[in-house]
């Protein structure tokens, strides 16, 4: 082998254009024109029509709706009216003890970083 041939050996093989023109290719075309893009042009449009159609259902069905204040009214008279259950009833904790879980340790020597 002569250095021209150990070359071109590392490169890709060079067709000629006509065989290339006549050889058919088994990868999609991708270009403006192609079957495939148009194809997916048309789904994205669809599925932004389906996406523009829901949301003019849901302001169709708000346009429906009575004034939200009237129902915002009612909702904060019903959670004020009754006690959480969850909540403690008194101010300050009713045991001095288990307030030391929460305060941060007072030792100056030993803070985190």
């Amino acid at each position: 082998m002569d250095e021209r041939q150990a070359v071109s050996s590392l490169e890709e093989p060079k067709r000629d254009e006509s065989v290339a023109a006549e050889t058919p290719s088994f990868l999609p075309r991708t270009g403006p024109n192609s079957f495939l893009s148009k194809h997916r042009m048309v789904a994205a449009i669809n599925q932004l029509q389906s996406q523009i159609n829901s949301i003019q259902e849901e302001l169709d069905q708000l346009d429906t709706f009575g004034e939200s204040s009237i129902v915002c009214k009612e909702l904060v008279s019903g959670v004020e009216s009754i006690p959480d259950p969850l909540l403690p009833s008194t101010q300050g904790p009713v045991n001095a003890g288990w307030d030391r879980w929460f305060k941060g340790n007072q030792n100056s020597r030993r803070r985190w970083i």
